[in-house]
């Protein structure tokens, strides 16, 4: 049986497991829960929404009728001949007035007052008199020029004997005319009165004052939300709350009647539907979605409650399942830790038959293996660099040829053969400086020495065709460098770059600092290098191998050798051009001649044998 840990570590595989899977069933069950929840809750909001839509419709419905009701009868009492009589002063005497008067009042209060909602009916002559009705009949004074100027009179007189619609607001009748008895807003619209002799002629302006609860009363849509009425400039001129009365309403109406809208009105968000009026208004309902959304919450509460069931069910799959593959990974890590620890006899117990125990077997065979392969893999890779320097540094017994190259220069000598004796001279200095007594790493002072002597003993050959300079760094000149890889760069640019020029040629040669490294650059202005067989050049270089025979392998040879003595962020860069020249450029560490330690290995000198001079 697996111990339980009480200390959680989450880069295990087992904790990951069990995480992952507790997750992905959490999730999965959270989004089937909201979905299953949002989807419900927009069901329901649509049929609400429907609902609410056709009751603002029939609404709607029901307010163009009341309002048709009232052009109507206000239209009515536009033709009533009494009426017409009295606003005209067209009476033959006091008893004709009286009379007229008596007729005026009996036919309002029949007609226009037959639902007993009329508050105030204002009749304003033109010329002579003018009448009012609320509880009563009785005359008003004459109308002034003042009362004339007032917005909602000129509005009437610009209607033309049209019904002019104000909506809700309070009484626009200024005193001494208004009759102060009704508190609170009322429903008002007016005509104008034309002569029924004349039509082009207005001789006075109607305005009828209606209890607003007879609007209000058809608009009503319950506590599910509130409606209004709107008019051709979204302002509210008909609200069961007086405050928002003449106010402009904070969202835009969708020309499309039938649309029902989400909008975010004071913070909240709201479904917004409307109908138009056959007066051009507007009926809007407004439904707040937190109204919408309360029976759906014993759906949620229910939706809650069935995903906590499922994520506990899943809590507990997911620590069975990771308890399950927790223990044979827990066998594989501690051996790998053993085998981490250089450990290679380490065996686990491998009796599963699934992929676990596959593992394990593999596991089992591979330290094994690993246990007769390290030493014979890890001497052999050191013999094999070791091998690489030796094969690059002794190919040629140059103590031999310095002893017989001696000889020479003497009989040349004798016989008074002067350049075959300075190029001898030359030729046994250079190998003198690259024997260095059997030292692989030397100064670069001997190694610029050593560069001198090929430069005399290529002079001899080429003349004045080759024009050297040599440039060392005087901080670099103790500095130890590995000897070998020098020459051949140099030699590189005299028979590649400059043996096939025309005319005279230049190498430039220079040791510098470059940061805390240490550069050696050749550059030469010879026919340089073809770009197909520059890139074939670079890819040798980047390539990783034993050193290669050839020519064209020289440079892959020096790169490998200064990889292996010092580490791949060191050796060969190449820049060239056809007719332009080629520059090669060597990188490596600044080495003090006080330090007798070199290479990736801090603690040996570099894996190379050491001759003994041959005398």
């Amino acid at each position: 049986m697996m111990k339980w840990q009480p200390k959680i570590q989450w880069t295990s595989v087992g904790h990951r497991l069990f995480f992952l899977c507790f997750v992905g069933i959490s999730v999965s069950i959270a989004m089937m829960g909201y979905y299953f929840y949002d989807k419900s809750t927009r069901i329901i909001q649509d049929k609400v929404g429907y609902i609410m839509q056709q009751t603002i419709r029939q609404s709607g419905e029901r307010l163009d009728l009341i309002m048709e009701e009232y052009s109507t009868r206000s239209f009515y009492l536009l033709g009533s001949k009494a009426l017409q009589k009295g606003i005209k002063d067209d009476f033959t005497d006091n008893y004709d007035r009286e009379e007229t008067n008596k007729e005026i009042g009996e036919f309002i209060a029949n007609l226009l007052n037959s639902k007993n909602d009329l508050v105030n009916l204002y009749i304003f002559g033109e010329a002579a008199n003018s009448y009012k009705y609320s509880t009563g009949y009785s005359p008003m004074p004459h109308t002034t020029d003042a009362l004339r100027q007032q917005e909602w009179y000129r509005e009437i007189v610009k209607g033309d004997g049209r019904v002019v619609w104000f909506g809700m607001r309070p009484t626009m009748v200024p005193k001494p005319w208004a009759d102060e008895r009704w508190q609170g807003p009322v429903f008002c619209f007016g005509r104008a009165i034309k002569d029924m002799n004349n039509l082009n002629r207005i001789i006075g302006v109607m305005l009828i004052e209606i209890d607003p609860e007879t609007i209000l009363s058809q608009i009503n849509l319950g506590e599910a939300g509130s409606s209004m009425i709107v008019d051709w400039n979204n302002r509210i001129v008909g609200h069961q709350e007086n405050r928002y009365l003449q106010q402009t309403i904070p969202f835009r109406l969708s020309d499309q009647a039938s649309l029902i809208e989400t909008k975010q009105i004071g913070g909240e968000r709201a479904l917004v539907m409307h109908t138009r009026l056959s007066n051009g208004w507007s009926l809007v309902g407004l439904v707040p979605e937190e109204a919408l959304v309360r029976e759906s919450r014993l759906l949620g509460r229910f939706t809650l409650y069935l995903a906590a069931g499922f994520m506990a069910v899943a809590l507990g799959y997911a620590l069975f399942a990771a308890w399950q593959l927790n223990k044979p990974v827990r066998q594989l890590l501690q051996g790998m830790q053993e085998a981490k620890k250089g450990n290679f006899e380490i065996q686990i117990k491998a009796h599963r038959n699934d992929e676990f125990g596959i593992l394990s077997r593999g596991f089992n065979a591979m330290m094994a293996r690993i246990k007769e392969l390290i030493d014979e893999l890890y001497i052999q890779r050191l013999l094999q660099q070791e091998l690489r320097l030796k094969m690059f540094a002794s190919q040629i017994n140059a103590h031999f040829l310095y002893n017989t190259l001696d000889s020479i220069r003497w009989i040349s000598r004798i016989y008074k053969a002067d350049e075959i004796g300075t190029m001898i001279f030359s030729l046994s200095n250079y190998f003198r400086a690259s024997l260095s007594e059997g030292r692989e790493f030397v100064k670069v002072s001997e190694v610029a020495a050593l560069i001198d002597n090929y430069f005399n003993i290529q002079k001899i050959r080429f003349g004045d065709r080759i024009k050297p300079s040599v440039f060392v760094d005087p901080e670099l000149l103790d500095c130890e460098v590995l000897k070998f890889a020098f020459q051949p760069i140099v030699e590189n640019a005299i028979f590649h770059g400059l043996e096939k020029k025309k005319g005279t040629g230049r190498v430039d040669i220079e040791w510098r600092r470059a940061g805390d490294k240490l550069e050696f650059v050749v550059t030469d202005d010879g026919i340089g290098i073809e770009p197909e067989k520059l890139r074939e050049i670079r890819e040798a270089l980047e390539e990783s191998g034993t050193i290669r025979e050839g020519s064209n392998f020289a440079l892959k040879n020096i790169n490998s050798l200064i990889k292996i003595t010092y580490g791949h962020e060191f050796g060969l860069r190449i820049e060239s051009a056809p007719g332009a020249g080629t520059k090669v450029s060597l990188l490596l560490p600044i080495v003090p001649n006080d330090k007798t330690k070199h290479g990736k290995n801090k603690d040996h000198l570099p894996l190379t044998a050491k001759e003994s001079p041959y005398n």
